[in-house]
């Protein structure tokens, strides 16, 4: 059945337990209606890469004013007026000498500090508190993904535990949020109905049985094309084929068919083709309005991914301990780079979606990137990689900013929940007043 209600919004396929979000279509709203501007919702995106930068190719031509990109962020020059680089901020890190990666990413969204103690934060991560702000109007307040395979229980960086160590996103008491890695798992949560307390039974026979989330919607489709306008049908037939595109290039059986923490899998997909799935899944749910806040924790803490496949053999984590080796900083010049240009690939993908202000996708969502560390081999917490992207929150973008005092997380963090619209005034441990120079 197709579903009409909110029909100047959304519309969507539905049936077999499943429910399919579409893009807007002009042609479908009241006539009264058309011509008017249309409101595309805000969206925003937390980006984790692990292990710091090789700094001196991450960093931009010094001086505030107009952006030139490092070495590294090449990829990124035809995005260059979205980009926002600013340097010399600093994050908290964690309450004991050691630990520089757990306390790095458990202050990644938070700005507080890791307790040694504690499973838990002092408070939310950014991304749960603009979730509060926005998120009411989808069908998941929020997504969180991850590009690694992690695990909560025990201790990990130096005793920290893992809890802290492999997640970015903390709801409003500081919890931990679980991250979903196998693609299958995540197609699903998307696109699919769910019953989260499907036995393991229950989801072996649903696997058994299922089909494509398309073929059980294939009939009304083709009934609701015959309702839209050329450039309306042009759409639905391009957003349907992106969404059977991405389909057919995971494993959409799964290990889980619910909405819960997926069993731990080998998976089947190679970097290079998750990461892209990844960036399918998080455009084509922002583009329907299935969510408009998502988190993607790329490597866990010292991720020792090995980068083979692009020249850099070994485990990332072991070459960002480069001690000055150059053949360590050269793999590591490596890794970044092909991060940076994995991270342009998802800018990209979003910049090519239409919204429904005529404008897109990319254009109404903000995009925060950076690290759990500054250095890989120097530990550091200050002068933090910190790249934002996208006009979701109506900062002056194409720009290079400097900030000589040191400035801290908590206050970007508390400028983008304000252009979120959240009123607060603080933000973690450091965020008193919102950051200067980005507007």
């Amino acid at each position: 059945m197709i579903m009409t209600k909110g029909l100047s919004r959304r519309v969507f396929l539905g049936g077999a337990a499943v429910t399919v979000a579409l893009p807007f279509f002009e042609s479908l709203t009241p006539r009264e209606a058309r011509g008017q501007a249309a409101t595309a919702p805000k969206r925003f995106l937390t980006y984790l890469a692990p292990n710091g930068f090789d700094m001196e190719d991450f960093r931009a031509a010094p001086g505030t004013g107009p952006l030139t990109l490092g070495k590294m962020m090449s990829s990124l020059e035809p995005l260059k007026d979205q980009l926002l680089l600013l340097t010399g901020l600093q994050n908290t890190k964690q309450d004991r000498p050691m630990g520089d990666h757990a306390g790095g990413i458990g202050s990644f969204g938070t700005n507080r500090t890791v307790v040694y103690t504690q499973q838990k934060m002092g408070g939310p991560s950014i991304d749960q508190v603009v979730a509060d702000q926005i998120g009411g109007k989808t069908k998941l307040k929020s997504i969180e993904l991850s590009g690694e395979e992690g695990f909560s229980d025990g201790s990990c960086d130096s005793g920290y535990p893992c809890a802290i160590g492999n997640h970015i996103a903390f709801d409003a008491t500081g919890t931990p949020l679980p991250k979903l890695f196998d693609t299958g798992a995540i197609f699903d949560r998307l696109f699919m109905g769910f019953d989260a307390g499907a036995s393991a039974a229950d989801a072996a026979r649903r696997a058994k049985y299922r089909k494509s989330v398309l073929d059980n919607v294939l009939g009304q489709a083709t009934t609701l094309s015959g309702k839209l306008s050329a450039t309306d049908k042009a759409k639905l037939d391009e957003y349907l084929s992106a969404v059977r595109s991405v389909e057919m290039r995971i494993d959409v059986g799964g290990t889980s068919a619910s909405c819960k923490p997926p069993a731990r899998t080998a998976g089947k997909l190679d970097d290079v083709t998750r990461h892209g799935v990844l960036a399918d899944l998080i455009g084509l749910a922002f583009q329907c309005n299935v969510t408009s806040v998502a988190s993607l924790m790329w490597g866990n803490m010292t991720s020792n991914r090995n980068y083979a496949f692009i020249g850099a053999s070994g485990g990332h984590h072991d070459i960002s301990h480069h001690g000055m080796d150059a053949d360590k900083i050269a793999k590591l010049k490596i890794i970044g780079k092909w991060e940076m240009d994995q991270i342009a690939a998802m800018l990209t993908k979003l910049k090519s979606l239409p919204d429904s202000d005529g404008r897109t996708v990319l254009d109404n969502t903000l995009v925060f990137i950076s690290s759990d560390i500054s250095d890989g081999d120097a530990h550091n917490h200050d002068d933090m990689p910190v790249l934002l992207a996208g006009g979701g929150a109506g900062f002056s973008m194409g720009r290079h900013v400097e900030y000589p005092d040191m400035p801290q997380f908590g206050q970007l963090f508390l400028s983008i929940a304000n252009a979120f619209g959240s009123p607060i005034t603080s933000f973690g441990e450091h965020g008193t007043a919102p950051l200067a120079g980005l507007v």
